[in-house]
C-alpha cells in the first residue's frame, strides 16, 4: 500500500510539474572598471553595489528603470521612471557577470504574470528613485503579486531589497531550498565585479 501511494504521488508530481511554465529571474552584478582599465571601461550606475534585476517570461523581459535622471526621492504624481518591456536583457551576455534563476510557475501564475507585465508597462504603480522603489524591490513586488513571496509594503520592500545583492542573497537561499537551477556567467577581467561573499 505504501509503495502504491508513493507511486501515485510521484506520478502526480510529474504531471503537475509538466504543466508548469518556467521564468527567469536575472541578476546583473554591480561593477567598476578594473585596475588599469579605467579608460576602456565605463562607470556604471551604482558601482560595485549596483547591477540590475529583471524578470524574463514568454520571450519578454520586464525591467524597472529611470526614464531620465534618477530622482533622489519618488514623486508618484509625476513619475520619472517605470517598467518597460524588452525582447532580451540589455546587458552584454557574452562578457558581463550575471546569474539566472529558473523558476517554475503554474499556468495561473503565468497568466497573472503576463497580465502584470502588460499592466505595469502601461502604468507603473510607483516612481523610480534612489530612496524609493528600484529594480530589486520592484522585481520582488511583481513576484509577490503572483503569490511566490509574502507581499510587503513599499517601505518594507525598499528597506529589505535596497540594492540587488540583498535580493540575490534571499533568492539564492530560496532557489537552493526548492532545488531550482541557478545558471552562472563569469564576467570579463577588465572589470571588478561584486562578489557573493556572505551569500554562497
Amino acid at each position: 500500500m505504501k509503495f502504491l501511494l508513493t507511486t501515485i504521488l510521484s506520478v502526480f508530481t510529474l504531471v503537475v510539474f509538466s504543466q508548469q511554465d518556467t521564468i527567469k529571474l536575472n541578476f546583473l552584478y554591480g561593477s567598476v572598471p578594473g585596475k588599469g582599465y579605467k579608460k576602456e571601461e565605463a562607470k556604471r550606475f551604482g558601482g560595485i553595489k549596483g547591477g540590475h534585476v529583471n524578470i524574463e517570461a514568454n520571450g519578454r523581459v520586464l525591467d524597472f528603470r529611470p526614464f531620465g535622471n534618477c530622482r533622489v526621492f519618488p514623486k508618484n504624481s509625476k513619475p520619472n521612471g517605470g517598467f518597460e518591456l524588452n525582447k532580451a536583457v540589455k546587458w552584454d551576455t557574452a562578457s558581463d557577470k550575471f546569474i539566472t534563476i529558473l523558476i517554475p510557475l503554474t499556468p495561473l501564475q503565468m497568466h497573472l504574470l503576463d497580465s502584470l507585465f502588460d499592466h505595469y508597462a502601461k502604468q507603473a504603480p510607483y516612481d523610480y528613485a534612489v530612496f524609493g522603489m528600484r529594480c530589486a524591490a520592484a522585481s520582488y513586488d511583481v513576484l509577490s503579486e503572483i503569490g511566490l513571496f509574502k507581499e510587503l509594503s513599499n517601505k518594507e520592500n525598499i528597506v529589505q531589497h535596497f540594492y540587488p545583492k540583498l535580493l540575490r542573497k534571499k533568492m539564492f537561499k530560496w532557489a537552493r531550498k526548492n532545488n531550482y537551477p541557478i545558471l552562472e556567467h563569469s564576467g570579463r577581467n577588465t572589470r571588478k565585479w561584486e562578489s557573493d561573499k556572505g551569500i554562497l
